[in-house]
């Protein structure tokens, strides 16, 4: 039985996975007509309000605290904010190689933050993040990596703030209904992220007339859809298993690009592609005793 559930749950995180591959496409289109920060937090009050149509006229069986679902969406919500926003500021100051593998390092950041914090890691793991950090890298094909600039910099610290939020997922979704507590979270980054976006941006009205394909694309399929399945999913997946799974995006951004923008995938990017085949498939493999001890 627990193998079916994780194999389900290991599905959710891989549609999660591709829904983000797409929406990488959309959104860089998006950039061309709208300032990154301000439409960020546009996606994350889309996503919201795409969820709350149905999400608070769900009927549990299971009585749930309030308080458990504001505080879990709080808080997922600030760091996912602040990690999407530190991102987007990152990216327009550094290449996009360095930036994805960059951001790939909260692989390695969630497995550490779960061992800091008490948490049982098995030893397969180790080697799944070795695979899936090698994989992102040929993936990336990042260069210069020793000449970190500020837009490095941004980006590594939104790295931090995109593993605490894995972390903390796994924490609330065992607490609360995963699309009210995802509802509450967009909420929460989007306020957060547009309220930076009106400060420091000047977006205009016709700028987001010219991207509104993709922004239903990054509100309703990546905020609303992807960030839910997540949260659903990770009630059955530890956080440094499903942090693997979830980098399984460069996969299907690298195929994405060559189906639909004719992009040729090189003899590393394969490779890369196969080392997180790989790594998805260690992390996964004989896991089921490691779940049950958590």
């Amino acid at each position: 039985m627990i193998g079916i559930i994780r194999l389900r749950a290991t599905f959710m995180l891989l549609c999660a996975a591709f829904i983000w591959g797409i929406t990488f496409v959309a959104q860089k289109s998006a950039m061309e007509f709208v300032p990154p920060v301000t439409f960020n937090g546009v996606r994350c009050l889309l996503g919201a309000f795409s969820l709350f149509i149905t999400a608070f006229f769900i009927r549990e069986k299971q009585k749930r605290k309030a308080k458990d679902l504001i505080e879990g969406g709080c808080i997922t919500g600030l760091l996912l904010g602040i990690a999407t926003t530190l991102q987007q500021v990152g990216i327009s100051l550094t290449t996009a190689g360095k930036a994805g593998f960059i951001t790939s390092l909260y692989i390695v950041l969630v497995a550490v933050f779960s061992v800091v914090m008490g948490r049982k890691v098995a030893k397969t793991i180790y080697a799944a993040i070795f695979f899936a950090v090698s994989g992102l890298y040929f993936l990336s094909s990042p260069t210069n990596l020793t000449a970190l600039n500020r837009g490095d910099l941004i980006v590594l610290i939104s790295t931090i703030f995109f593993a605490l939020h894995i972390i903390a997922v796994s924490k609330y979704t065992l607490k609360t209904n995963p699309i009210k507590l995802s509802c509450v979270q967009f909420l929460v980054a989007g306020v957060l992220s547009t309220g930076c976006g009106l400060f420091f941006e000047t977006p205009s009205i016709e700028g987001f007339s010219n991207c509104l394909p993709q922004l239903f694309c990054a509100g309703v399929l990546s905020c609303a859809i992807a960030f839910t399945l997540q949260i659903a999913a990770q009630k059955h997946i530890r956080p440094y298993t499903a942090s693997i799974i979830l980098s399984t995006e460069a996969i299907f951004s690298a195929i994405l690009g060559f189906l639909i923008l004719k992009e040729v995938l090189s003899a590393g990017e394969i490779f890369g592609c196969i080392c997180l085949l790989l790594a998805v498939y260690v992390a996964q493999y004989k896991n089921s005793k490691s779940l049950q001890n958590s």
